[in-house]
């Protein structure tokens, strides 16, 4: 009875260790090893586990749920990352040394990375955090003003239009367009990406974006998404920003008294009769732009979800911007609604998996827009004496006026366009690192959209009552029109790397791959004539009188292909000397029969002049580099 009793203690005891055990609160205060101030935002983790918590602002933490042999892993960018068994202690005090190999910025470059003291080419960078003072509706918006020879004009200030962007000026005759990977997939539209997902921008000016080939003629974008961090526990996160928008300015016009002063004194010195009488009733009329313009609501919501295990990393998130048009209002509409997920995966030591997945769409309704017969070109064109709507509510009439212009508010009503895009993209890949400086990467990436777009022509008559006698007016009959384009794409690259530093002067990479790129795309299209409808969402094509087919016996389809080789050397002397040497060889089926393949070779040249003994202890400057590149890209 007696040895029982002293059991039952033993297993009480041992109960009430492993329940104290598991309670354990740990507390403690992150700073840095050499300037001893507080590190906020410090990730503190519970090895194994997605246990953990985060430094407040003045460096504190509070970690619940701990056992006493639990590790608690303690990670911030730039320093060097700790693993500390806890033990018996409930406060856990911890400074952090810097890292020095992290110091320098990393810089995205074709088919892999680089510092930015390394770099020997032109290279552009815009990161997460400029993005996020902008809050651009567009990813061309964060680089304009952002980079050097990078110019970025719109092609209309409507919601969700197109921007032209321009790398060092006009390289290529017809198609002036960059190079655009997103997570290293190509993509055409920008206007499917939300700004709030992008980690950096990176823009290749020169010729070391020759890598890319032929078509990195006009220069290089390379986007790069958020993604999580390993060892990092679950983290949300919810922003949004909603406004109004107005015009910033208008331009200054006539009244109608001025106006029909003006006139009446065009028509005295011509010989002719006045054409208003009497000006003293017209007072300032219809002022144009105040009824065009408008105060237009925009609304954004971004959500994330990162976070990592010790063998993964994944990001998630989805978005949703509406915007409506300082002119038109609703009928000038942009949404667009992302969603994406991205994956790391560490299987075994030295054996990377990634997949990245991406669906968006857009749906954008259009005016006119974009100089003659635009909305805005009638707003300045249009007489101050027409009413905007006469005493029984229709639309006043600009006759006799030029016949493109005409009342722009029933422009506006009589206005049916609507384009819709979906897209869903792809990017799965593999990398092996062996035999210590050796690595074997795999991409596969694919696209896959459809645009279909609709427009609806009501009977309409702006001009003369009656009679057709402006370029907008369609007296016969009302005609629907409807477009359906579909667009595939994939991209198989395969490279070897390999890096090496010996006798810890000479920093030597090699990279040699191949790519394959094929694309397709098919156009179909139906006009219906004759529809009794009054709108774009009771508009049928199949209700319609008569149907034509305008692709029908047409090539209404693409089909083009890519197969290249490439190879780049990069060496580094000391931190101080840099040399990158690329060669790439396509083959196109754009080229012509007699010249399939192009061969685009580039050089470039790096030296920093302030590691140089001379320069070292100068205190006027910090960093001095000297770089020059030339090539023969697209």
């Amino acid at each position: 009875m007696k040895r029982l009793s002293i059991l039952f203690l033993f297993l009480g005891l041992f109960c009430t260790a492993s329940v104290f055990a598991q309670s354990l609160t740990i507390t403690g205060t992150v700073s840095d090893a050499e300037e001893g101030f507080p590190i906020p935002g410090v990730t503190v983790l519970v090895k194994g586990t997605q246990n953990g918590a985060q430094t407040d602002f003045d460096g504190n933490y509070t970690l619940n749920n701990v056992n006493a042999n639990d590790i608690i892993v303690i990670s911030y960018v730039g320093y060097v990352t700790q693993e500390i068994n806890v033990g018996s202690r409930s406060t856990i005090n911890v400074q952090l040394t810097t890292d020095v190999a992290q110091l320098g910025e990393v810089v995205v470059i074709g088919y892999g990375k680089s510092t930015k003291k390394e770099l020997t080419g032109s290279v552009g960078i815009v990161d997460a955090e400029v993005i996020e003072d902008l809050k651009p509706t567009r990813i061309e918006q964060a680089l304009q003003g952002q980079v050097a020879g990078v110019n970025i004009t719109a092609e209309s200030g409507a919601p969700g239009s197109n921007s032209n962007i321009r790398i060092r000026g006009i390289s290529t005759n017809g198609d002036n367009r960059p190079l655009i990977l997103l997570d290293g997939n190509v993509i055409e539209d920008l206007s499917v990406v939300n700004p709030g997902d992008i980690e950096s921008l990176t823009v290749l000016k020169d010729a070391t974006a020759g890598i890319y080939g032929v078509r990195a003629a006009n220069g290089v974008i390379l986007i790069t998404t958020k993604s999580g961090r390993k060892n990092t526990p679950v983290q949300w996160e919810y922003d949004a920003y909603a406004g109004f928008q107005t015009s910033t300015r208008k331009i200054p016009l006539l009244d109608a008294t001025e106006y029909a002063l003006l006139r009446n004194e065009a028509a005295a010195a011509n010989g002719e009769s006045l054409v208003f009488p009497d000006v003293s009733q017209l007072g300032e009329g219809t002022n144009w732009q105040d009824e065009v313009f408008q105060t237009a609501p925009i609304f954004n919501h971004n959500l994330n979800v990162r976070g990592g295990t010790e063998k993964m990393t994944y990001s998630a998130g989805a978005s949703l911007l509406t915007q409506d048009g300082i002119v038109g209002g609703s009928k000038a509409n942009f949404t667009r609604y992302t969603s994406r997920l991205n994956l790391t995966y560490d299987p075994i030591e030295n054996l990377n998996l990634k997949a990245n997945l991406l669906y968006s769409g857009t749906l954008r309704k259009t005016l006119p827009e974009g100089g003659l017969g635009s909305v805005l070109f009638n707003a300045l064109n249009v007489s101050p004496t027409v009413p905007a709507y006469n005493e029984d509510g229709s639309f006043g009439r600009a006759v006799g006026h030029p016949i493109e212009v005409v009342n722009p508010l029933a422009q506006t009503a009589s206005t049916f366009n609507r384009t819709q895009v979906d897209k869903i993209s792809g990017v799965f890949g593999a990398s092996y690192s062996f035999l210590k400086n050796f690595k074997a990467s795999v991409n596969y990436q694919w696209n896959y959209a459809e645009v279909r777009g609709k427009s609806f022509a009501p009977i309409l008559d702006l001009g003369d009552e009656g009679v057709s006698d402006t370029v907008f007016d369609n007296l016969q009959s009302a005609v629907v029109n409807e477009q359906v384009s579909y667009f595939r794409d994939y991209t198989f690259d395969a490279f070897f790397e390999y890096s090496k530093v010996f006798n810890d002067d000479h920093d030597v990479n090699i990279l040699l791959g191949t790519s394959v790129f094929k694309t397709t795309g098919d156009f179909q299209q139906r006009v219906g004539i004759g529809v009794n409808a009054t709108n774009l969402s009771n508009a049928n094509v199949d209700d319609a009188e008569t149907i034509a087919n305008p692709t029908e016996g047409v090539n209404n389809s693409f089909d083009a292909r890519l197969l290249s080789y490439f190879v780049r050397g990069q060496y580094n002397f000391q931190g101080k000397y840099f040399f990158s040497g690329v060669v790439r060889r396509d083959g196109s089926t754009k080229f012509g029969p007699e010249n399939k393949f192009g061969i685009f070779p580039s050089v470039s040249v790096g030296w920093v002049a302030s590691e140089e003994e001379f320069l070292v202890d100068n205190n006027a400057i910090d960093f001095l580099k000297f770089r020059a590149s030339y090539g023969i890209i697209g």
